[in-house]
């Protein structure tokens, strides 16, 4: 006979895990979660960068009236008279828009820039209200440029995006040699 006996077997105890504690559920939705959070940051930021341009576009293509023009405050008038050119630069500003009259005249080729920091102004409109056919104006992002010859009026609308003091220069060139230098500050309260 058998003496010696075996003793009776127990069920080892399993310990089940739970679908969230798998480490490939917890990698899987932590990236989820980042790609959700990076979304919700991007769309953020979108919107505040949309807002400014929203603001440009919707007042491109119309032109302030003339009674807006009078309400506005005058930042300065410059005034040049040379032996070549004559010009008078007109500036005024309300808390949008800053309008700028160009009165130019000169007998030989001459170039008038506008120069402004594209974060503090955007160009929304261009009129020309009495040009002849040898002169033109063209803009970029922070200049604008005339090529005159002739006597001219411009008028030249800017975005004011943020209302803070900040200078426009006028300088107005004569074989790519400057013969007048000067700036305006507008905002100035």
């Amino acid at each position: 006979m058998d003496s010696y006996k075996q003793p009776p077997r127990k069920d080892e105890i399993m310990i089940k895990r739970g679908f969230w504690t798998k480490p490939a559920v917890k990698i899987g939705f932590a990236f989820v979660i980042g790609i959700f959070a990076g979304f919700m940051i991007f769309s953020f930021l979108v919107a505040g960068f949309k807002e400014d341009q929203d603001a440009a576009s919707e007042m491109k293509g119309t032109l302030y009236n003339s009674g807006s023009y009078d309400n506005m405050k005058t930042a300065d008038v410059l005034q040049y008279e040379g032996p070549v050119a004559k010009a008078i630069c007109n500036v005024r500003y309300s808390s949008r828009i800053v309008e700028v009259r160009v009165e130019l005249s000169s007998a030989a080729p001459v170039k008038m820039s506008i120069d402004f920091e594209y974060n503090n102004f955007t160009l929304l409109n261009t009129q020309n209200v009495s040009v002849n056919d040898q002169s033109s104006a063209m803009a970029a992002g922070n200049f604008i440029q005339i090529n005159n010859v002739g006597d001219n009026k411009f008028i030249f609308q800017l975005l004011n995006k943020n209302s803070l003091p900040h200078n426009i220069g006028f300088t107005i060139y004569q074989n790519d040699s400057p013969i007048f230098q000067n700036s305006v500050q507008v905002n100035k309260e």
